[in-house]
């Protein structure tokens, strides 16, 4: 912490203060071999009021510019509730979660070569203007239903070993549209056996009739969620004349005990 001879008003003073404060916090750090997950700011008015200013981080930090460029967003984002009153005489920072930190070696020229590292970076500031919803990072949950297979989180909130990138962990080995639609879509569709693909389909009052196919690729319902009456889908991924993909689905199975089956339209390819 550090008490100021003369209290100061400015958003400016008291994000350059942060910085020399983180400068103090990086040796302590240093020694414990942690970084910072959350800071506090925590700034004392002369009338004895308190206001306190939070920033998360993605990784541990703890290097003073990073952290004096976060508060820096942080005072620009609430700037209307920024109140320096008739001044703040006392500013303390403290580090209220913290994380081991692991060392990085750097090439010949002192640059980290980690791309991560910059995202995580242009992340936390943008939480710290915008708050912790305006940045999301899609991970992979414990379901084999398509639609629920994946979830958006906070960046802060997102366990790292199920951060999907380019994939996801435990993938299916069948190929998955980009767009996948949160809600399938009802198609009409015609096909020339009951079990079999599509022959033509109607999508949104448009016509597409299939030059290919393939499947079924057949996904059981999580009976232990939705109930034993849950139905059975049968995905198949198809290609119209015009050379457009789609991945549809047929609930529902041909057989006497259950409704008639329905067609659901539930991704795009490229």
């Amino acid at each position: 912490e550090r008490h100021l001879a003369e209290p100061v008003t400015a958003a400016g003073d008291v994000e350059e203060l942060a910085g020399l404060l983180a400068a103090g916090l990086k040796a302590d750090l240093e020694r414990r071999g942690e970084g910072a997950r959350l800071l506090e700011l925590a700034l004392f008015r002369v009338d004895g009021h308190v206001s306190r200013i939070a920033v998360g981080t993605s990784r541990p930090l703890r290097d003073p510019k990073l952290v004096r460029r976060l508060f820096r967003e942080r005072l620009t984002g609430t700037q209307a509730a920024f109140d320096p009153g008739f001044g703040f005489d006392l500013v303390r920072l403290s580090a209220r979660e913290t994380a081991k930190l692991e060392i990085v070696q750097t090439d010949l020229a002192g640059e980290r070569q980690d791309g991560e590292e910059d995202i995580a970076v242009f992340a936390d500031r943008v939480k710290a203007r915008l708050g912790e919803q305006a940045v999301l990072r899609p991970v992979a949950v414990e379901s084999h239903i398509p639609e629920r297979a994946a979830a958006l989180l906070p960046v802060a909130a997102a366990p790292e070993g199920k951060a999907i990138a380019g994939g996801r962990p435990n993938a299916p080995s069948a190929e998955r549209p980009i767009r996948l639609f949160a809600r399938p879509e009802p198609v009409e569709v015609m096909a020339e056996i009951p079990e079999g693909p599509p022959a033509h389909f109607r999508w949104r009052r448009a016509l597409h009739r299939v030059a290919r196919s393939e499947g079924p690729e057949r996904i059981a319902p999580e009976w232990w969620r939705n109930g034993e009456t849950a139905a059975t889908r049968d995905y198949f991924r198809v290609e119209d004349v015009d050379g457009r993909r789609y991945w549809l689905y047929r609930q529902g199975l041909y057989d006497a005990a259950e409704p008639t089956p329905r067609w659901f339209m539930h991704g795009i390819f490229a």
